[in-house]
């Protein structure tokens, strides 16, 4: 052993905020947003913004998701960064997660598929990856202090399946264990999450750190299997490791283990990173070049969701545009994967170098909720006039930063109103528009698909602007396609009144309780038959494809090798995205209708047919049962999509296995009553949202406390008039500074005082944690 004792306590505490050992870690997941410990979460250097996952997952294509992680770890490599913080891949269990546009799919196969394209690509350039939010971690709201309760089979089936997936085919260099609690336990404290699963099971050889804050009991968090806190934990935490360590609580092996954990990580990706940063960001070639490379990416990601022949608008000298979102771009999302880019494509500009002219009028402030009349009225002059001189309009609308980001949860699935009030003006006045959708997730798009073309951008990067020029004017075919359902309401979403503080959610906030199980996304909608506004895998092209001769050929251990031909039947080079579906046996068994088991993207040019093969597992007809996954026997039926809801082609194999095992049927409603959830949820049950004087701890936030602490809620007064002050002018809607805010007050209070600067004492916290007391002994 190289270090003493108090040597291997101060390394697991991490060092600073941005420090692992020697190396420096930064986020990511869509670039490099390195910056200086006691940095403001946007005092990072200059760098490429590329698209978000909720836009690069519509690619459905793992070589150009390997190409932007190249990309990354070139500028990484300059910003002398060795480890980048991602890629998330939490699964969508709702729409109104304010964090899901940095992840990929409600579909655990296709965000898996991503993640491993990502992570591959960008260790075999030298730069470590760090896999996240493990796991669980599924909404903003009480994110450090709510509880995922999740059956088994709905866990490793749904929840676990992307991190499997990544972890024993790309190996990450480490993983993130989340802010939420799983099943009881704290994610950083869970032994069975990091060690009986992560490592045991799946073979894990790499390092586990926290979430930033999420650490409260280090040493049941190095015990459970985690290996160093981020940050560093100001030396509050260092005391409770020693002591640990000489009463015989957590044992010295272990804490070796997690040192030796932290040195392999220095070894294998501490050397050959810059150390003198550019004070400008990343040199001009590579910004150049990855400037053009997320362009590409966005150009292939974006989703043309309705289409009357409006687009693409070839041949047009001139176009309206109407919406702040134009002037004011959105191209990422609010929080930690803030990307400092200098460098943002004005998709006015982009039409301009087109020899096309540009009329253009706000109508609304991106800013605000509130309708500004007077930037209504110029935009119905200018649509009235458009409609007279047969001018085509492009409305730019969707979700702005003060609707969803880190920290917070949607609270509306509603266009916003200063939006829609508009569009529904100018909507009477003409009909000859498209609209241009940019958003982090879904919303409701009832007024939207009134437009004759709706193209979804999702949040696409630096270079969104010429991408979303190109594909209007027919320079660039669309071929994204939808990696989450689009629903028509929030009510139909599976999760509803059991997430957030929708419904009754807001009575036990802390208890969430994952009662659709299993049925995620297009699994519940499909299943069970509920409508919805754009299926999973829908997306329309400027060309036309057709599917021929299916071969289906069983091969060793109950897998498959599937083949079809595509062929592009239109007068345009396009791409087509095909699916490969696994309809399960036709019976009562509690089990998805149909699940997504493969894809593949193919380029083809007018008239041309290629060949596509693609291989099934045994892992496509199993259920995990009897902790394993097990084959399930049965008729299945395996098809071809162009979407969920568009199948071409279809064949049946029989496939031999055991019988499915559940107390719970397809006639059980979904989401399931509580006695229906109790007969699958086995774990024990929590009151963290009804935590009484004598059960406070530093795990809590200040308004947990606040009804019991006179002194808590003293400092959620404090804390809001810090936040205000640090980040003055700002208002308390920019996601900056909302997402402080959240964390001061809904944050357990040990990452309040952790992180704030010395400002808050850690002798202030147990104070304001014996108040919440009332003198009673927490135990």
């Amino acid at each position: 052993m190289d270090q003493n004792l108090e040597e291997m306590c101060r390394l697991v505490t991490g060092k600073g905020a941005w420090h692992i050992g020697k190396l420096q870690v930064s986020d990511g997941p869509h670039g490099v947003r390195a910056q200086e410990d006691g940095a403001k979460n946007n005092d990072s250097y200059e760098a490429t913004c590329f698209p978000t996952a909720s836009s690069v997952a519509c690619s459905w294509d793992p070589v150009l998701i390997g190409q932007m992680a190249e990309g990354i770890a070139k500028e990484a490599k300059e910003l002398g960064v060795s480890v980048v913080l991602g890629p998330g891949i939490n699964i969508k269990r709702s729409p109104l997660c304010g964090r899901n546009f940095e992840y990929y799919s409600e579909d655990p196969f296709l965000a898996g598929e991503l993640a491993v394209a990502y992570i591959r690509s960008m260790q075999k350039r030298g730069v470590g990856t760090s896999l996240k939010h493990f796991a669980g971690n599924n909404q903003e709201t009480h994110r450090m202090t709510s509880n995922s309760m999740i059956d088994e089979r709905a866990m490793h089936e749904i929840y676990l399946a992307a991190f499997e997936q990544a972890v024993k085919r790309a190996r990450p260099a480490t993983v993130m264990a989340g802010y939420n609690y799983l099943n009881g336990v704290p994610a950083c404290e869970n032994k069975e999450l990091l060690t009986d699963i992560l490592r045991d099971r799946w073979g894990y050889e790499g390092l586990v750190m926290s979430d930033w804050g999420a650490c409260v009991d280090l040493p049941a968090c190095i015990g459970a299997g985690m290996d160093v806190e981020m940050p560093d934990s100001n030396g509050n935490h260092f005391k409770d490791l020693s002591n640990a360590i000489e009463t015989g609580k957590l044992q010295v092996l272990r804490l070796a283990e997690a040192v030796h954990r932290i040195q392999k990580l220095n070894e294998s990706y501490g050397r050959g990173q810059s150390i003198e940063k550019r004070v400008n960001g990343v040199s001009s070639g590579k910004r150049c070049k990855n400037h053009e490379l997320a362009g590409k990416i966005e150009e292939e990601s974006a989703v043309l969701l309705q289409n009357d022949g409006f687009l693409p608008l070839k041949g047009k000298k001139e176009i309206l545009i109407l919406g702040d979102l134009a002037l004011h771009p959105r191209i990422q999302g609010g929080g930690s994967s803030h990307i400092h880019t200098e460098r943002v494509d004005s998709v006015m500009e982009a039409l301009e170098k087109e020899h096309v002219t540009v009329h253009f009028a706000r109508g609304y402030q991106s800013t605000s909720w509130k309708r500004n009349k007077r930037l209504e009225k110029e935009a119905l002059f200018l649509a009235k006039e458009a409609k007279e001189r047969k001018i085509p309009v492009l409305f730019f609308g969707g979700l702005t930063d003060i609707a969803e980001g880190e920290g917070y949860d949607r609270e509306s699935f509603s266009l916003p109103q200063n939006q829609s009030v508009l569009l529904q003006e100018l909507l009477k006045v003409n009909d000859n528009i498209g609209f241009i959708s940019i958003s982090g997730s879904p919303y409701d798009m009832q007024l939207v698909c009134q437009c004759r073309a709706v193209l979804q951008l999702y949040l696409g990067g630096e270079a969104a602007g010429a991408a979303c020029t190109r594909i209007v004017l027919g320079k660039a075919n669309p071929c994204g396609k939808l990696a989450e359902t689009i629903p028509y309401r929030e009510e139909d979403v599976p999760s509803y009144g059991n997430f957030g503080k929708q419904k009754e959610q807001r009575l036990h906030p802390d208890e969430v309780e994952y009662r659709e199980s299993i049925f995620v996304g297009y699994r519940y909608y499909d299943t069970f038959e509920v409508p919805v506004r754009f299926c999973f895998g829908h997306g329309l092209s400027y060309t036309s494809f057709s599917y021929s001769n299916l071969t289906i050929t069983e091969k060793e251990n109950q897998s498959y090798t599937v083949t079809f031909e595509v062929e592009n039947t239109g007068e345009t080079a396009g791409m087509e995205i095909s699916q490969v579906y696994v309809r399960n046996p036709q019976t009562e068994d509690f089990r998805a209708r149909r699940e997504l088991r493969g894809f593949a993207k193919t380029a083809l040019e007018p008239g041309e047919k290629k060949k596509v093969e693609v291989m099934l597992t045994a892992r496509a007809f199993s259920v995990y049962q009897n902790s394993e996954f097990e084959v399930i026997g049965g008729d299945y039926e395996i098809q071809i999509g162009a979407s969920l809801n568009d199948i071409r082609l279809a064949g049946e194999v029989e496939v031999q296995g055991a019988e499915l095992e559940s107390p719970l049927s397809l006639k059980n409603k979904v989401p399931l009553t509580k006695e229906d959830f109790d007969r699958i949820y086995t774990y024990p049950r929590t009151h963290l949202s009804h935590t009484v004087p004598g059960e406070f701890t530093t795990k809590n936030s200040l308004m947990q406390m606040q009804p019991y602490s006179r002194l808590a809620r003293r400092w959620i007064r404090i804390g809001k008039l810090a936040a205000r002050l640090m980040y003055f002018p700002k208002s308390v809607k920019d996601p900056e500074v909302r997402m402080m805010l959240e964390g001061i007050l809904e944050g357990n209070v040990d990452s309040v005082c952790n992180q704030s600067g010395g400002m808050v004492k850690r002798k202030t916290i147990l104070k304001i944690v014996d108040s919440a007391n009332r003198g009673k002994k927490h135990e």
